[in-house]
């Protein structure tokens, strides 16, 4: 008999909690969160794979926490010391947390601790989740090779913003371990972490047909309608490493446009060499294209190596048209289809000459120009953060940061 008054107590004590919450503000809870290992990141599919350790902490009331401890656990609580508690989510209130980009099913443990704190006194109860599996982030790879990409998290309640909602821990940063980071040959990984919230309206779908019930899926949606759910997202961010791309891509394309230019150095009447020379050149432009393109990640929207690749070819094919203009013109206005060091034709060779050896310089500096500003200006941003985010750390002098949250 007491087995069983108890267990209605401890409904009757979980049903107040509910009731309290609902008749008071929403729960403030502070989520940390720490990137524990980082592994394979594949832009292809855009998922990676990550383990992480989640801790969500939210204030609850001194007589309900106190009432569920022993005499030792309330003594060690008033120390200042952490309590465990075994079964807390079954018998207690909870934010219900989930994590909302994750691929598949997550390997999870969830442990509950409450400590009070001395600087603000107040009793807090944590969720310790210790998570791994694979994550869906978008990838964008427009600036590849020079692309930086985010990996994010994203830490989500099932309760509505008007129960629950999620801030960033201001008193204990997220953070990242780099050392264990398993793509450190293809990927540059920052030691900055930045956390972002949000809110996810809610959408309803009802699939009842009974006329009777129209009333009632009215007014449920007009009162769910403006009903969200908070978000909070913590990201870190990896610079792919480019130097393999930039000598084994950049520079060989560039190398087979610049040996275009060496086809000038052939008389102007022999057209067909200088065709044939185009041609070939044309033709390993685009096969050496293909073979690059095999180890690169295939999408729906051109790169920025793709566009000057592509770039290159339309140099070459414009030159090859011109070989081939000027020698029709050769077999009209000379005879014999000879040429000689005064003709016209010579001089408007070289200036066309001049011309696309002019147009690929200036290219280069455009493309080395948006280089600089574009896509490594994000890298300079992102090594500028690094160096505030050690700073702020340093000037806290608190290495408990860095490790995860004992509670």
């Amino acid at each position: 008999m007491s087995t069983i008054e108890k267990g209605l107590s401890v409904f009757r004590n979980k049903n107040d909690d509910e009731d309290n919450l609902l008749a008071n503000k929403a729960v403030k809870v502070y989520v940390r969160l720490m990137f524990l290992r980082i592994g394979e990141i594949d832009t292809l599919n855009e998922k990676y794979q990550a383990q992480a350790s989640i801790e969500a902490r939210w204030t609850v009331e001194t007589n309900r926490i106190l009432s569920i401890l022993s005499s030792d656990e309330q003594k060690r609580l008033t120390e200042g010391k952490s309590v465990s508690l075994l079964k807390y989510a079954e018998l207690h209130w909870h934010p219900q947390l989930y994590i909302e980009n994750a691929l598949g099913d997550l390997k999870e443990q969830i442990r509950y601790t409450a400590k009070k704190p001395k600087e603000d006194n107040q009793i807090y109860v944590c969720e310790h989740r210790d998570i791994k599996g694979l994550f869906w982030e978008k990838l964008e790879l427009h600036h590849f090779p020079s692309d930086v990409q985010d990996l994010s998290i994203s830490v989500a309640s099932m309760l509505y913003n008007d129960r629950v909602i999620l801030l960033p821990d201001g008193d204990r940063k997220s953070g990242v371990n780099r050392e264990a980071f398993v793509d450190q040959q293809e990927w540059n990984l920052y030691s900055h972490v930045d956390t972002q919230q949000r809110y996810v309206t809610e959408f309803l779908l009802h699939d009842s047909d009974d006329e009777d019930d129209d009333n009632d899926r009215r007014q449920c949606f007009h009162n769910s309608e403006d009903r969200k759910r908070s978000i909070l997202t913590v990201t870190c961010h990896a610079a792919r490493q480019s130097n393999y791309f930039y000598w084994n891509g950049y520079c060989l394309i560039l190398l087979i446009t610049l040996m275009s230019f060496c086809i000038f150095a052939v008389p102007p009447d022999l057209t067909a060499n200088r065709i044939q020379t185009s041609c070939t050149l044309l033709l390993t432009s685009i096969t050496f294209r293909w073979t690059v393109n095999r180890s690169l990640p295939t999408i729906s929207y051109l790169t920025s190596m793709d566009k000057y690749a592509i770039l290159c070819i339309f140099i070459l094919v414009t030159l090859c048209i011109w070989h081939a203009c000027l020698g029709s013109w050769i077999f009209v206005y000379t005879p014999n289809f000879r040429t000689t060091q005064d003709l016209w034709l010579i001089h408007l060779d070289h200036c066309v000459f001049l011309g696309a050896i002019s147009v690929l310089i200036i290219i280069h500096i455009v493309l080395l120009t948006w280089l600089y500003y574009v896509p490594l200006k994000c890298r300079r941003q992102m090594a500028e953060k690094d160096i505030e985010y050690r700073q702020s750390i340093r000037k806290e002098g608190n290495n408990m940061k860095y490790s995860p949250l004992v509670i």
